[in-house]
């Protein structure tokens, strides 16, 4: 990791900053956003994200893509797209998350690059174009929920059946979570279970607020970037 920074000294920074200022964070540069890197104690929230974890991944790079003819023009732009409700790794390690049949979100790997993110934005123009980008690194954050407990968490909150044999890797749902609507992705770290939540921007203290609520139960706590990242490894 590079030297910790304030979050201030960033151009772009998440919604949730403060909070995570309260909580401790030490801050990382990344993509042009501070990013909480850890909470002052790597190796406790380490072993913590394999049970009961959150972290603000707002930071890493994200985008979107929608129209009629989007699968065919990402496609063509060598994306290997899943199925609706799939996600599926790509060369560099960025996810391609089909929403439908028209509509691609885009999430970097931990890392925090995407070739794949940068590529389609270089190639896509407004001339005779068969689908429009969504400006979902402006307005989405994203979460990630680390640990055998989230299934049982996200039960207080969410309708879907997220348990491990029910919920496969990669898959994903739309779905409503503590009332508002979220993407969820399931984006195992290793041998972890992890979901990855794209939710609206605005939302993203209120939605902290509900996770970590839920969780207190399962002695959850705030994790940074390195305990992410450590994960998978």
């Amino acid at each position: 990791m590079p030297d910790a920074i304030s979050p201030t000294d960033t151009i772009r920074r998440s919604n949730l900053y403060r909070v995570s200022a309260g909580l401790g964070a030490q801050w990382v540069e990344v993509n042009g956003f501070a990013c909480p890197a850890n909470y002052g104690d790597v190796p406790a929230e380490t072993a913590a994200a394999k049970h009961m974890g959150i972290a603000d991944l707002t930071a890493l790079p994200r985008a979107g893509y929608k129209g009629w003819d989007m699968a065919g023009w990402a496609g063509g732009q060598g994306v290997d797209l899943p199925d609706p409700n799939q996600a599926r790794a790509q060369s560099d390690g960025t996810f391609a998350c089909c929403l439908s049949g028209g509509e691609l979100l885009l999430l970097s790997n931990d890392g925090g690059a995407s070739a794949t993110i940068g590529k389609l934005a270089d190639a896509w123009t407004g001339d005779d174009a068969v689908c429009f980008p969504v400006p979902r690194s402006d307005t989405n954050a994203r979460i990630a929920i680390t640990g055998a407990s989230v299934p049982h968490m996200m039960a207080k909150m969410c309708g879907v059946d997220l348990r491990a044999h029910r919920f496969e890797n990669h898959r994903i749902a739309q779905t409503s979570v503590a009332r508002m609507n979220a993407i969820l992705v399931r984006n195992d770290r290793g041998d972890t279970y992890a979901i990855d939540m794209v939710l609206d921007s605005a939302s993203i203290v209120y939605m902290w607020g509900c996770l970590t609520d839920a969780m207190a139960e399962f002695d959850g706590r705030a994790i940074g970037l390195e305990a992410v990242r450590a994960l998978g490894s």
